[in-house]
Formats: C-alpha cells, structure tokens, sequence
C-alpha cells in the first residue's frame, strides 16, 4: 500500500493502516528507501519516476486491486530460487516466501489456489483467510462466494452457503443512510469509511467509528462497529471476523515483539519475522542487504 492508495473521501484507509497522513508519508518512504538501495534489484529513481508518470493511466480498480501498470513493476536479475528481499530483485517479478521472514526467494508468481500461508499474492490477486489461498479479485458482475472474493469497491450479493449458491459481485454503497446488505443489495463501501447496520429488512450505511490500542472492535452493537487506528482487531483466538468483538492491538514499532495470529502486528514496512512454526515474532524491516 502507498499512502496516495490509502487516500479516499474520509481518509478511512489511512487511518486503518497508518493512524496519520504524516505516518503513512514517513513509513512508505523508509519502505521505498530501501527498495531503491537493495542489491541487484531493477528498482531505481528512474523506474520510480516511471511509475510517477505512468499514474494517470492507471484505472481506479487495477489501483485499488494492487494490479499496477508494467512502470511500477520493476524487475530484477535474480533467477528463481534466487535469494531476495523484495520483487523488484527477481526476473519474475515476485519474491516468495517473504510474508513473515525477511528474505525469500524469486518465483513464478503465484496461480489461483497457491497458498499464501508464508507468502504475498500476485498482483490482482487477495489472500483468502478462509482457504489460505490465493484468489483473483471478482469484476463487476463476477460469481463469487467465500473462496472467491470481489474486488475493491463491491461486495458480494446473494452468495448462499447453506445451499452453496454462488453470489453477484456488485458496486459497494458509498452514501451515508442508503440502503444495504441482504440477498439483494450491496455492502456499505468500507474504504469510505461505512458500515452496513441496523435490523434485519431495514439496514443501512452508517459511520464507521475508530478506536486505539485497548478499545474494544469489530462489532459492538447492530448499529455500532468499531475499527481500530494503525492496528487490528483481535479475540482470544485470532483476527476479529463478522459479528466478532474484539479488542484493539495498535501496530508496533521495529524491534518490538510481534504475533501474526494473536497480534499485534507490525507498523509497514516492517515484517513480523518469526522462526519455526511459531506465531510468535520481531518486527524487523526489511532491507535486502542479509539476502544473498
């Protein structure tokens, strides 16, 4: 994520993901500093100012999707089983492995139904936390259920798992009070900073509210849920989901122990680095230079 991905109508992703404007600025720019200085990579200035130039061509959803224009996808020497740090080290434009270490090695690019268990997604692709899979993100009018997900900006409608009738990705609503959710309606566009609440028939989109670190999240209340500022939601077992409330960890500094099950999670750039089949981690920011 870049802070300018982050921007929105509220600056509800911003919030979510770095607390600030000027935390975003200072976290993404440590993040680009050390893609440019890592070893053998084909990230340079000039790809930046490549990437720069290429932005007004890029469609909202490939943006939005993570699916950027050839320009901002530099790539590098390394051959597959290559060691690496970040993308822009391999041929193959994709650094495997590196989801919670900080070196990895170059790979072909993950297919649909590739784990991601220890590795990121390919470009325009989501990890599904209930398969642990790689999966494209659905267009517009895509079929979709729990293993396959709509993009940003829509949600899926109709989807019935009790008789595993598959759904209709359609637009999110972004307007405050409409109408939401149900076998026929949409999802309330959370990037805009909304919710789908209230009674079963009667539900509509109202405001997210933001929390910090001890707050409790997720949902509170049938028209009341909470999200937490530059942290995550957590229970006892794991990452709050639909109709959990939790408890808010705010993302930690580099250095600071970390848990990629139980939280909290690291401040980007860094990486929750654990050894072993442990959750349990360092947050250490990844640099290129112990990889190789």
């Amino acid at each position: 994520m870049s802070c300018s991905n982050a921007i929105d109508a509220t600056g509800a992703s911003i919030v979510r993901s770095f607390g600030t404007l000027a935390a975003c600025e200072t976290r993404e720019a440590l993040s680009c500093m050390n893609g440019l200085a890592a070893p053998k990579s084909g990230n340079t200035v000039a790809t930046v100012e490549e990437c720069v130039a290429a932005f007004p061509t890029y469609a909202c959803t490939d943006f939005f999707n993570g699916n950027p224009p050839a320009a901002c996808a530099p790539t590098g020497p390394g051959p597959n089983g290559a060691s690496c740090a970040f993308n822009a080290q391999c041929t193959s434009g994709y650094c495997s492995g590196t989801k919670y270490a900080i070196c990895g090695t170059c790979a072909t690019p993950p297919a649909p139904g590739d784990s991601c268990a220890t590795s990121s997604c390919g470009h325009d692709q989501v990890c599904v936390g209930t398969t642990t899979a790689c999966e494209p993100e659905g267009a517009i009018g895509a079929a979709c259920d729990d293993a396959d997900p709509c993009g940003d900006g829509s949600s899926c409608v109709g989807n019935d798992t009790a008789t595993s009738t598959p759904g209709t990705c359609m637009t999110a609503v972004e307007q405050m009070s409409s109408p939401c959710g149900g076998n026929t309606l949409a999802a309330c566009d959370g990037t805009e900073g909304l919710f789908c609440g209230g009674t079963a028939g009667a539900k509509t989109c109202m405001s997210i509210t933001y929390v910090g670190d001890g707050m409790p999240c997720g949902d509170l209340s049938s028209t009341s849920h909470a999200e937490c500022n530059a942290g995550g939601c957590y229970t006892k077992t794991g990452v709050a989901g639909s109709g959990d409330m939790g408890t808010c960890k705010a993302d930690v500094t580099d250095g600071s122990p970390c848990d990629t099950a139980l939280g909290p999670s690291c401040q980007t750039p860094a990486r929750c680095v654990v050894a072993g089949s442990t959750t349990a981690g360092t947050c250490t920011v990844p640099t290129g230079a112990a990889c190789g």
